[in-house]
């Protein structure tokens, strides 16, 4: 492993975002919702679907959406189970995103404490965790049943912080949304953004850093990027 060098520490923490970020949890969402408006007829655009990523509704309101597009009625528990069929299947199948293992076995092997901030249900998250085998790696968990305030608000990478004693800006957030890239910045932790498959369309250039794939980024690197920062001002 690659160290610091003498004037940089590792960072307190790593604060993950979960979906699109420690898997590609969008994708099968976005497919069996899609499914469903075809059986109907239309197509459910990408474009459609990235305006609701990283925010605390999701793509909840996609029927609503389909009687609205049919000007018609549709009957709602044939299409939630239709949904279900198709987005249980890729579920199962989800792997953690391209670098994500090797860099938190490599935080892991250093001490630095993880945690998730996440938009999405703590029941959500915590079996997502489990299916990849992560649930222990984090320290704590930081869903939209805890926090006080969903993404973009900053609350939820605070609080992610305070829980595992790490100083905001002596940490590093992990995104793939510009709802979650505006969170972190606002919680004042280095930002990276790493778009996902769904969200190469979102304006992530507020971030600290853009990267392609997880395996881009080395706690070494991390500690030189946050050699320096001043710490979070105190109101």
């Amino acid at each position: 492993m690659l160290l610091p060098g003498p004037d940089a520490t590792l960072p307190e923490a790593l604060i993950f975002d979960l979906d699109g970020t420690v898997v590609d949890t969008e994708t099968p969402e976005y497919e069996a919702i899609r499914a469903v408006w075809l059986e109907h007829g239309l197509d459910y655009t990408v474009v459609q679907f990235e305006r609701v990523i990283g925010t605390a509704t999701g793509a909840g309101g996609w029927i609503d959406e389909l009687e609205i597009a049919v000007g018609r009625w549709v009957d709602r528990d044939a299409a939630r189970a239709a949904h279900r069929v198709v987005h249980g299947r890729l579920t199962d199948a989800l792997q953690p995103r391209d670098g994500i293992l090797a860099l938190i076995g490599e935080a892991a092997d250093a001490g630095v404490p993880m945690a998730i901030a996440s938009n999405s249900p703590r029941w959500w998250v915590q079996a997502r965790l489990e299916a990849t085998g992560l649930v222990d790696a984090f320290a704590s968990i930081v869903s939209v049943d805890d926090s006080s305030a969903p993404k973009p608000d900053p609350a939820p990478y605070r609080e992610a912080c305070v829980a595992i004693g790490a100083e905001p800006r002596r940490s590093v957030a992990f995104e793939d949304s510009t709802t979650g890239v505006r969170s972190a910045m606002a919680a004042g932790l280095y930002t990276i953004a790493c778009a996902g498959p769904l969200t190469l369309g979102h304006d992530l250039s507020a971030a600290d850093r853009i990267i392609t794939s997880h395996s881009d980024v080395t706690l070494a690197e991390l500690a030189g990027a946050l050699a320096g920062r001043a710490p979070t001002m105190q109101s």
